[in-house]
């Protein structure tokens, strides 16, 4: 048996790569013996995606799909891989009497599970919307476990709270680990992932909730924590200046490589509409009927999704950070205390990335990545999980 204190280094390929917050976060994951993840290659079919991952990580990801060409180019020019990761973009669709994974819809998610046995490395780790349970009453996920488990994986599943693990917005995302030779253990604030493969299977709906109740978890960071330190804002100003020293470990971390701040501006609304907002009480929308009762009538929203013109709560985690977290009429994203949608820049803290990273493209591209990227300090915590498993699997061989 090899020395079980000998830090080691192991390989990753990451598919559907995006601006790079999943490949960032398992890079700067440590665990006891000090072992770590090394990106090796990546692959996306987004260029402006591509761009702000080579730039921050130092690696260009093969820009094209994911398939079995991509993948068998990116083996033999840079395996073998110890660890594949990634989120397939998924729709989990089936038609009646099919299996779900043979929907072209699917196709992405099953190139996932090509690309595992192409490569064969000794993990992967998949995440996902947390409807992946559900898609097809469970069958979507119940298939892609059988396939794992089928190539010699023994899988691990649970849904994280990303509040638990540094991030400081209230992010869900369904992980999926499988290990060859050893169990995954997920760290603090996932559900019920220590059942195998079979358990899962058969339990789905019971083995798979997220549990928010006191002793659960610990949520290190609120939104003023997070953010605390950035300039106040106008709708349609900007500024490059920070408002204070940090007040914190956070936004120490945050700012820990210099470089000044960027992307700290806020999208113009009209003045009619930031008047609307103006009404709005923290952890309340405009469509609240207390609250929308008292919004003059001439600029009262006409309609709504049901986190629609939403004020988030500065005292608590964000609410989830998605691709229209500038855009009061489609997501939950008007500041706590200023009447203006989020910054880019708060939209970035929120996810964890820190000040220095940086995002490629038009602003819309640069939004769209910040809000479909896997948080990288939730990865980071995934990630020294995942080499306690790697390092048990080492220390057989």
């Amino acid at each position: 048996m090899k020395n079980t204190n000998t830090p080691r280094v192991y390989r990753s390929l990451d598919l559907f790569s995006g601006c790079g917050g999943l490949s960032s976060g398992l890079s700067w994951a440590r665990n006891k013996n000090a072992s770590r993840i090394e990106l090796a290659a990546a692959i996306d079919n987004w260029p402006a995606a591509c761009d702000s991952f080579e730039v921050n990580l130092g690696l260009r990801p093969h820009v094209t799909g994911v398939n079995q060409f991509s993948v068998a180019s990116a083996v033999a020019s840079a395996g073998p891989f110890d660890v594949v990761v990634g989120g397939p973009p998924c729709q989990g669709f089936s038609t009646v009497g099919k299996r779900v994974l043979d929907d072209p819809r699917n196709q992405l998610v099953r190139a996932y599970l090509d690309a595992i046995e192409l490569a064969a490395p000794s993990a992967f780790l998949m995440e996902n919307v947390t409807g992946f349970t559900t898609f097809q009453n469970g069958g979507l996920m119940r298939e892609v476990i059988a396939n794992a488990t089928a190539l010699g994986y023994s899988c691990s599943a649970g849904i994280v709270l990303a509040s638990f693990h540094g991030v400081p917005q209230r992010r869900r995302r369904f992980v999926l680990v499988g290990v060859r030779g050893a169990n995954y253990t997920f760290p603090g604030g996932a559900i019920r992932s220590d059942q195998s493969s079979s358990e899962l299977i058969d339990s789905l709906s019971s083995n798979l909730q997220v549990d928010e109740k006191p002793g659960q978890g610990v949520e290190s960071w609120t939104f003023d924590e997070a953010t605390g330190d950035l300039p106040p804002l106008n709708a349609g100003e900007s500024s490059t200046e920070y408002a204070r020293p940090p007040q914190n470990d956070l936004q120490q971390w945050f700012r820990e490589r210099g470089g000044g701040l960027q992307l700290h501006s806020a999208v113009s609304h009209s003045k009619q509409f930031v008047e609307m907002m103006s009404y709005i009480p923290p952890g309340k929308s405009a469509l609240d009927p207390e609250v929308f009762s008292k919004i003059p009538e001439a600029i009262r929203p006409t309609s709504g999704y049901p986190n629609s013109y939403a004020r988030i709560r500065g005292d608590r985690p964000a609410p989830t950070i998605t691709r229209n977290f500038t855009t009061p009429s489609s997501a939950n994203c008007i500041h706590p205390h200023e009447d203006r949608a989020l910054s880019m820049r708060e939209g970035a803290r929120c996810q964890s990335f820190p000040d220095w990273y940086e995002f490629r493209g038009t602003k819309d591209e640069q939004r769209l990545q910040i809000g479909n990227a896997v948080p990288p300090l939730l990865a980071k915590s995934l990630g020294e999980s995942l080499l306690d498993a790697l390092d048990s699997v080492s220390q057989q061989v």
